[in-house]
């Protein structure tokens, strides 16, 4: 949901994919572009939920869509 809702605000997608490169491998080996740093029109407070969702090192921040949604209606 997170790469969905950054990729309809950016019109790009969270990771950068070069060329030569397996797509999964690169979504496995790289992590994602913050999302101001695409688009710095992007309110902070839902950069900050997007990115913490998409931001998997770590773990899932949000463990349920429930609390993904309360994120963004807490920024909204």
């Amino acid at each position: 949901m997170a790469a969905s809702l950054y990729n309809m605000l950016t019109g790009q997608f969270p990771r950068t994919f070069p060329r030569n490169v397996d797509p999964w491998k690169a979504v496995l080996e790289t992590w994602p572009v913050p999302i101001r740093d695409r688009d710095s029109s992007v309110p902070r407070g839902l950069a900050k939920v997007i990115d913490l969702a998409l931001d998997d090192r770590k773990g899932l921040h949000f463990k349920t869509a429930r609390e993904f949604k309360k994120a963004l209606e807490g920024v909204l």
